[in-house]
């Protein structure tokens, strides 16, 4: 497959349909509230990362499995909004580098 074409699946996967929503939710959230809504489930456990560097803001990382699809990753940035997801979802959080 040319790299051209992963690209472009790349780009297509980044642009998922967003549900409209009248909260303020961070775009990566929607994103990945979007990728669960068409199939995706999310990977046991989400890790918590500091987002360059140790002294950065923190992300979660999310990867993201569906049958016939390579595995995917969305990252998104720490906020109320996302604790309250993880904590609904009964998800672990892991912040081990290893």
């Amino acid at each position: 497959m040319p790299p051209f074409d992963t690209f472009a699946r790349d780009e297509v996967w980044s642009q998922l349909q967003q549900p409209v929503s009248p909260s303020g939710n961070e775009p990566r959230l929607r994103l990945l509230l979007s990728a669960l809504d068409q199939g995706w489930r999310i990977e046991d456990p989400v890790y918590l990362r500091p987002r360059w560097g140790e002294q950065s803001a923190r992300v979660y990382h999310f990867i993201l499995h569906r049958s016939c699809h390579a595995p995917r990753l969305i990252t998104v940035p720490e906020s109320p909004e996302a604790e309250h997801f993880i904590r609904r979802e009964g998800l672990r959080v892991t912040t081990q580098t290893s």
